[in-house]
């Protein structure tokens, strides 16, 4: 189910405003609640509750982005739930884009807006939430997808990095890769394979990824590699 809150102050755009969320989540199939807050207090308070944060720049006491800055505070690195701004003022969205919206909805084009944003979000939803299982030697254990940041070849074991701990799966690479590539994945060394959203940059002779870990990216493998990133990079 996707938790949605709408925060506006003016009661008869949020009535609209939920109506036509109503109509998005039906057309798509989707199971979802909505909740109303007249104002962003009342929101900072609740968050965590939802997956989508609509949020009005204009606002009385504290406005849409004052809001916003406040929950990129409270969210640190969580990219949930997706905050949303709604605006008639297009002028607005420069001083908004700071506080790293996931997208905006502009009044005047509400209904071709909307659909885009929810069912964007709503993929995002269904691939953050997919599961592999792990045969270890000890039990088979479900890993989310996004958590893994990357597959080492260790002797007989391919070892699974994630970002809470690692899994040793007494495998080999190639037969690894084949389960895991469809994922997001690409393998810059014979020993490697890398989590496409955990790359920060490729260069000429390694793969950069998050929290400064170097992979080894290998002659042979170079030009796939950047080939199926920027695909990969085209297609989000």
């Amino acid at each position: 189910m996707i938790k949605i809150a709408v925060v506006d102050d003016e009661i008869e755009f949020v009535e609209s405003l939920i109506n036509k969320i109503t109509e998005v989540c039906e057309k798509l199939n989707l199971e979802f609640k909505i909740d109303k807050y007249s104002n962003g207090f009342d929101i900072l308070d609740n968050y965590k509750k939802y997956h989508l944060i609509f949020l009005d720049i204009e606002m009385p006491s504290i406005d849409g982005i004052a809001t916003a800055k406040r929950l990129n505070k409270f969210k640190g690195s969580a990219e949930i739930p997706f905050l949303i701004f709604v605006t008639s003022h297009d002028e607005l969205v420069f001083e908004a884009l700071k506080s790293f919206p996931y997208s905006f909805i502009r009044k005047n084009k509400i209904e071709s807006d909307l659909y885009e944003c929810i069912n964007h979000a709503n993929s995002f939803f269904k691939e953050l939430h997919q599961i592999i299982v792990l045969h270890t030697e000890r039990k088979d254990i479900p890993v989310i997808i996004d958590d893994i940041i990357y597959l080492e070849k260790i002797k007989n074991y391919v070892v699974y990095h994630t970002r809470n701990q690692d899994y040793k799966v007494r495998s080999d690479m190639n037969t690894e890769f084949i389960n895991i590539s469809k994922y997001g994945f690409i393998r810059p060394h014979i020993g490697y394979a890398v989590n496409n959203k955990s790359v920060q940059y490729i260069v000429a002779d390694c793969v950069l990824l998050q929290n400064d870990i170097n992979i080894p990216l290998n002659k042979k493998y170079r030009e796939n590699v950047r080939k199926e990133y920027f695909k990969w990079l085209g297609g989000i």
